[in-house]
């Protein structure tokens, strides 16, 4: 299993939950505490399990570009590929950077990631006598991505201490249904490198050949441009493979699952690949234009 999340949503915390020992470096700070994926194993409801803790999407040392050659790692380490991606989401207020996370995985592991993913959403105290279904509704893009995900959704509590194992023994049988709906199967290595080269590529069309430039400012400039192209290219990506579509409605969520299973069935056809790259060079053309004028100069 990998954990997967931004900064602070309590990956490396859920990975020691899970494991019943403090296998990962969990530490309440602003700050991004994991910088380099971790694994660790052991044994949990007698069953043997090998996790890979993260660095934070939106890490606060790391280049975007940084997080993500260290994110495919996770892939190399679990080899010959993991079975399950947990996507922590904090139980609370949706922001930005909440939604922007839910892109990352499809930007950074391909639309097929979702097939292999469960969101876990912590610090489900937080949540109180709200259902967690309720808590996710509110967010039509947050409810919308997790019925693309298809593990579902599970809540979790790292309060609580490790004698309260009921939560640990329900994830697990989610996951136990979710490697069943997948036959054993996990996700490749040749997933991550179809989905780097799109995005590589993507950035090429894109960025072309721009000279970078010194300084504070830029620096910043140049990290809100990769935070929202990188947010708008999984999104681009999404909506162009039809996983997801736009607009509103019920059946729309229905619709979604039922896109999920059939991308996951076969590998993406050169059409829909070109559909994929197509909205996603789409959606960071978009950033392109609102962020040029820092870029170009």
């Amino acid at each position: 299993m990998v954990l997967l999340g931004q900064t602070g949503s309590g990956r490396s915390s859920s990975g020691n939950t899970i494991l019943a020992r403090s296998a990962f470096w969990a530490d309440a700070s602003p700050l991004s505490v994991t910088s380099r994926c971790q694994r660790s194993g052991g044994v949990a409801e007698g069953r043997s399990l090998r996790l890979i803790d993260t660095p934070g999407f939106f890490h606060t040392r790391l280049s975007p570009e940084e997080v993500r050659a260290e994110l495919s790692r996770c892939v190399e380490l679990s080899a010959p590929g993991p079975h399950v991606f947990l996507l922590a989401l904090r139980a609370g207020r949706v922001t930005r950077e909440s939604r922007a996370a839910l892109d990352w995985v499809t930007a950074a592991f391909g639309p097929q990631a979702l097939r292999f993913t469960l969101v876990l959403i912590t610090c489900g105290d937080a949540l109180g006598a709200k259902p967690a279904g309720d808590f996710l509704k509110e967010s039509e893009e947050l409810w919308e991505f997790v019925c693309g995900c298809a593990g579902g959704y599970h809540v979790f509590d790292n309060t609580k201490g490790v004698e309260e194992r009921s939560q640990v023994t329900e994830l697990l049988q989610k996951i136990d249904l979710l490697l069943e709906r997948n036959a054993g199967e996990h996700y490749t290595a040749d997933m991550l490198l179809r989905a780097d080269t799109a995005v590589r590529h993507m950035q090429r069309r894109i960025l072309g050949d721009g000279q970078e430039e010194d300084g504070e400012a830029r620096e910043r400039a140049e990290r809100l441009f990769w935070y929202e192209l990188l947010s708008a290219v999984g999104r681009g990506a999404v909506e162009a493979s039809g996983v997801m579509e736009k607009g509103k409605g019920k059946g729309k969520k229905v619709r979604a699952v039922q896109r999920v299973a059939a991308i996951a069935s076969t590998p993406l056809s050169i059409t829909t690949t070109a559909k994929v790259m197509g909205g996603a060079v789409r959606e960071g053309t978009k950033v392109l234009l609102k962020h040029k004028k820092t870029l170009l100069r």
